[in-house]
């Protein structure tokens, strides 16, 4: 663990920001296969043709906001890009979706913009924040700061599976991983007004 840059105030703000956003990141993308065969009554296929919006979403985002990167603040980026994931995992999360799940792909594209946008920026700024000769000891930590975040998200969802039933355990991970997302982009946001 690269204790010399985690004292950085904007390096350890964006390891803090990855950890949070790939907690709901991962929790989500358990819990969606769960809510729309469970809740939503589709098929394994239906399922994953459904699941196919958010990372071709994020496939279109990461390269424009790659270019945004440049020209916006990354607090912007990461704060606009978080809070558009949290407004479509909170949407999924709350709105009455029985009868029609094609109303999930404008939330699920919404999701992988916004994931798109956070993550590109907030590479950006971990990267951007630590001096060129520890370079790889900022790729290691963005990746230590992805798997926590990740293997965090997991670990929740199980903890919910085992806690409540599974027809109404993923929509809760849903609403979960929305928290997660909000405060990562609060994270992101934070930091943009203390650098100002």
């Amino acid at each position: 663990i690269p204790l010399d840059l985690l004292r950085l105030s904007s390096f350890r703000t964006s390891v803090i920001a990855s950890i949070c956003c790939f907690s709901g990141q991962t929790a989500a993308m358990v819990a969606l296969p769960f809510f729309l065969q469970r809740s939503l009554g589709q098929d394994a296929l239906m399922t994953g043709f459904y699941m196919i919006p958010w990372p071709l979403t994020v496939a279109l985002a990461a390269p424009l906001a790659g270019r945004l990167a440049g020209q916006w603040s990354t607090a912007r980026l990461c704060g606009t890009g978080g809070l558009f994931l949290t407004a479509g995992l909170g949407a999924a999360a709350l709105c009455p979706l029985q009868g029609n799940p094609l109303l999930l792909v404008p939330l699920t594209m919404l999701c992988g913009l916004g994931f798109g946008f956070f993550n590109v920026a907030n590479n950006h700024s971990m990267f951007l924040s630590a001096p060129l000769k520890r370079s790889g000891a900022a790729g290691g930590m963005q990746g230590t700061a992805r798997l926590l975040g990740q293997t965090s998200g997991a670990v929740l969802m199980t903890l919910l599976f085992n806690l409540y039933p599974t027809g109404s355990a993923p929509q809760i991970g849903l609403g979960v991983a929305a928290v997660f997302t909000m405060a990562a982009a609060l994270v992101s946001i934070l930091l943009g007004k203390r650098s100002a």
